[in-house]
């Protein structure tokens, strides 16, 4: 492989050799990890270009979100679900 792959490996190598509390040996394991790791992105980038992809936690964070700046807050769980919506109610 080539230079500036070698040194994006090492870079990745390093922080998880370091997130892992820098232990002794391992260093042909953190170089593999390194290396699936930026593969993965690489092949994420490949297969959507220019697409934003979401993993289910994000848009769930990003519908919530919205949903707030509307000003309907958090939707209400249990008991109490319909009570905030009296032009529902009738009685």
């Amino acid at each position: 492989m080539d230079a500036e792959w070698d040194d994006k490996v090492r870079a990745r190598a390093y922080a998880i050799w370091e997130r892992e509390g820098r232990p002794e040996g391992g260093a042909e394991r953190h170089w593999a990890q390194a290396a699936e790791e930026l593969k993965a992105e690489e092949r994420g980038r490949m297969e959507a270009p220019g697409d934003v992809k979401l993993s289910a936690y994000e848009a769930a964070s990003t519908a919530a979100e919205t949903h707030e700046a509307a000003g309907d807050g958090p939707r209400p769980k249990g008991k109490d679900a319909g009570a905030g919506h009296a032009a529902t109610k009738r009685g």
